[in-house]
């Protein structure tokens, strides 16, 4: 084929030049982009390269963002908030962007590194919840590798026939509401335990981020009720729960990413077990006090108020927000059981 024949072709294939109608809001346009609307006029398929330097570009590269935003989320409680708020958002990422983004990391690490969650188990002999951890390198046990440990939290023996026939009658009740539940119910107490911890932590998992994303509203309005004389917004408190919650996302998935588990170090405490722990466990108590300090400081740079005001304030909104997870993660759980079969 005549090179002219294929330059003539090639002509005809792309968009005209310049063109009459712009495709998304259909008004006259001529140039490069619409004056209506901004939508470009020679659209092209972008490449696997462009995608990522896009993505790169928006999150690293665009006037550093993410560095900023790291930087002021990690070391300056409250700042980001304040901020945003103030109208300076140019040079950090957006609250639901960031809290977003820092979900997805922890889902990621929670995938990747496994997280150790308590048990409900629930038998014809006993019920209760227990907790199994994985030891790294149990030396004061004289084992090579790792070793796992299985601690009763909560133990009842179901030997008391009163017992027996009160869970018999919550069945039953159960069965009145959905009898695939209740055959679910039965199903689950007779597995064994492994696979009822197993049905759990994929049931809690699963449903986890729907916790999060109803927890996070919730968190917002406790704030304008501790500071409904502040004359702060809904939208404000939300903002900053969003910070507040992205925050608590990024030190968990460092947490995670860390070997040691705070909650072994305090469940081996209880059971004086402290044998059993290990120099990593104690180092994770570290970013857990820095949780625990973080919510605290930022509301008194947000709010202000005295140390003792945000203390008290601090100390109810940490409570309902843990109980209201609480009560999620057995709703979480409740379904993993109902719906398993």
């Amino acid at each position: 084929m005549p090179v002219s024949t294929l330059k003539t072709s090639h002509v005809q294939n792309m968009p005209p030049w310049p063109a009459k109608h712009c495709p998304s809001c259909d008004a006259e346009a001529s140039g490069n982009y619409c004056a209506a609307c901004g939508e470009t006029l020679h659209p092209h398929l972008p490449g696997a390269g462009e995608f990522a330097h896009e993505f790169i570009g928006h999150y690293v590269a665009l006037e550093g963002k993410l560095l900023t935003t790291l930087k002021l989320l990690l070391f300056h409680p409250g700042r980001l908030t304040l901020d945003f708020l103030k109208g300076r958002r140019l040079p950090t990422i957006a609250p639901l962007r960031l809290y977003l983004t820092l979900s997805l990391v922890m889902f990621a690490m929670i995938k990747w590194c496994g997280v150790e969650l308590p048990q409900l188990q629930l038998t014809n002999e006993y019920y209760g919840v227990s907790y199994s951890h994985v030891i790294p390198n149990p030396h004061k046990l004289g084992k090579a590798g790792t070793a796992t440990v299985d601690v009763k939290v909560v133990e009842e023996k179901t030997g008391d026939l009163s017992v027996r026939d009160q869970i018999r009658t919550a069945i039953a009740t159960l069965g009145t509401v959905n009898k695939t539940w209740m055959r679910n119910v039965t199903a689950f107490i007779a597995e064994a335990p492994e696979q009822q911890g197993r049905i759990l932590n994929r049931g809690f998992l699963a449903n986890l981020p729907y916790m999060l994303i109803a927890a996070l509203p919730l968190f917002a309005l406790y704030l304008q009720l501790l500071y409904r004389g502040s004359g702060r917004a809904y939208g404000e408190h939300l903002v900053f729960a969003l910070h507040a919650n992205a925050f608590a996302f990024l030190l968990a998935s460092v947490m995670m990413a860390v070997p040691g588990n705070v909650v072994w170090l305090a469940i081996a405490a209880i059971k004086d077990e402290l044998r059993l722990t290990s120099a990593w466990d104690y180092l994770q108590l570290l970013p857990f006090i820095w949780l625990l300090a973080y919510l605290p400081v930022a509301m008194r740079r947000l709010y202000g108020g005295t140390r003792l005001t945000t203390a008290c304030k601090w100390l109810v909104l940490i409570t309902v927000h843990l109980l209201v997870i609480s009560m999620l993660s057995i709703a979480a759980e409740f379904i993993a059981i109902v719906g398993h079969a």
